[in-house]
């Protein structure tokens, strides 16, 4: 497994937003996003980076201290230590004060036709 250098987010707010900044936990250590676009309101969608520089067995979008939190959809775009970046897309989620939500995905195994 190499180690996530940095990522880069963008997440879409459904119908019920936040009003603070959300936080990523990375193996189980809350951490702040780095240079911060947009926010969290309904409709809204909030761009930020990530840099763990760390190996990453889990990774997850913590949920609100208080409420809940509708995404309509993340993106992402991991950035591993000396291997090419790739994206993922996930759909919709309802986080709270019990919730997160895990954005690791591994890259995927590559495809060919035979």
């Amino acid at each position: 497994m190499p180690k996530l250098s940095s990522f880069y987010v963008e997440v879409t707010t459904g119908e019920h937003g936040r009003e603070d900044i959300p936080v990523f936990a990375i193996n189980g250590f809350n951490l702040p996003f780095d240079d911060v676009d947009g926010d969290c309101h309904p409709g809204s969608t909030l761009k930020a980076t990530g840099n763990p520089d760390s190996f990453p067995h889990a990774l997850h979008l913590v949920g609100p201290a208080e409420g809940s939190w509708d995404i309509q959809q993340v993106k992402i775009t991991y950035f591993p230590q000396g291997e090419t970046p790739y994206s993922m897309v996930f759909g919709a989620a309802t986080l709270d004060d019990e919730s997160s939500l895990n954005i690791w995905k591994r890259r995927p195994a590559p495809a060919f036709d035979v």
